[in-house]
């Protein structure tokens, strides 16, 4: 009899609790959620698919436009390598020679 009486005021706090916070039910809607993420996903493989393929046109133009050039890319680095070694040292000489 004792656990009766625990489940009836059990029940009844239940009751008087959902009464006291009567908020409204937040539902969605399964069917156009379904949509949406479908869709979500098809359009996230069309934009990996058209980065990929604007990625390939874009390497596509920088490898003809650098076939293109008179010197490759590593010749005009190696020059200007060698032109800034040169500056530095005309520098420091010039630095050494004013400071005596």
């Amino acid at each position: 009899m004792g656990a009766t009486t625990v489940s009836a005021t059990r029940s009844e706090m239940r009751t008087m609790m959902s009464s006291s916070t009567s908020r409204p039910l937040f539902e969605v809607n399964r069917s156009l959620m379904n949509s949406g993420v479908v869709l979500l996903c098809v359009g996230f493989f069309l934009w990996l698919i058209g980065a990929a393929l604007s990625a390939t046109a874009l390497g596509q133009a920088a490898m003809k436009w650098i076939d293109q050039m008179e010197e490759s890319p590593s010749e005009i680095a190696r020059k200007r390598a060698h032109q800034f070694k040169e500056a530095v040292s005309a520098g420091s000489k010039a630095w050494r020679e004013q400071s005596h």
